[in-house]
């Protein structure tokens, strides 16, 4: 997604976790480790310690019992079933997520992650898996704003989550830090926009379509996306065979379907699901 690495203090929403490091997260039902099909690299069991922000639905979420879940979830459930790795899922701040593959605590960055030059330096990525764009969400009643250009009249307060490329590019739009509000989340940013604290937010079109499905009714995307980005799996440096068993794996699970599958189960309404 979205955000950049610019360090932040959060508790995540109902889990009550403090977001300042890694922190072991409740593992969603997966299959055991096995060898993989004819074809596919072996990494022999690795265990591999997965970083994720479950703040941003239907990426990474929690459901009822606390357990993670969402598409990154079941997507890297499905690689690792097929290049035999155990995932280990460790709650985490964004920002400490890039913190944490720094410093060699972390293998993985799973959490909606975009692919960018900069972040290329510090860490490796997957080939992307899903393609977006950046796009302005208002209230369903919103009348006056009708996409990017028209929060550049300053008129309008826009939320964004603290520390993303989001953030970056609703400044550079307004033009007016006075008219930009920042939250820890995802979620708290949109809550803002329902109860009438911000007027937009901008935000990745994936997540906007989640939150859409999540809240029916209640909101709707002002005008067309306004960039086109890659999400990408966040790998440690030094792991070339992690990145080419993880490349091959989302290549047969793209060609056979089971893409499109996960995606049709965390966007449910056909006009606004991914191409997978």
């Amino acid at each position: 997604m979205k955000r950049t690495s610019v360090f932040i203090w959060l508790t995540i929403c109902a889990l009550v976790v403090s977001a300042c490091g890694p922190t072991a997260a409740p593992a969603p039902t997966q299959p055991a480790a096995t060898a993989p099909p004819a074809g596919l690299p072996d990494l022999q069991g690795r265990e591999l310690r997965v970083g994720t922000d479950p703040t941003y639905p239907p990426f990474e979420t929690v459901d009822q019992n606390q357990n993670l879940q969402g598409f990154d979830i079941d997507l890297f459930n499905e690689i690792c079933r097929r290049v035999n790795c155990k995932p280990n899922y460790k709650i985490s701040g964004f920002d400490a997520i890039f913190i944490g593959l720094g410093q060699g605590d972390l293998d993985i960055g799973l959490s909606g992650i975009t692919i960018t030059e900069e972040r290329k330096k510090t860490m490796d990525f997957s080939d992307g898996y899903l393609q977006y764009g950046q796009v302005v969400l208002v209230r369903a009643d919103e009348t006056r704003i009708k996409g990017k250009s028209d929060l550049e009249s300053k008129q309008y307060t826009v939320g964004v989550q603290l520390g993303t490329t989001n953030e970056e590019t609703a400044r550079q739009i307004v033009q007016d830090d006075t008219k930009i509000k920042t939250f820890d989340t995802f979620d708290l940013a949109v809550q803002a926009l329902i109860n009438k604290d911000v007027d937009a937010v901008v935000i990745d079109s994936l997540a906007a379509y989640g939150y859409m499905d999540t809240n029916p009714g209640k909101m709707k995307v002002a005008g067309e996306p306004f960039t086109s980005e890659w999400l990408g799996i966040a790998v440690r440096k030094g792991q070339e065979d992690v990145v080419k068993a993880i490349n091959a794996a989302l290549a047969a699970i793209k060609a056979d379907g089971t893409m499109k599958k996960f995606c049709e189960k965390w966007w449910t309404q056909p006009e606004t699901r991914p191409s997978c």
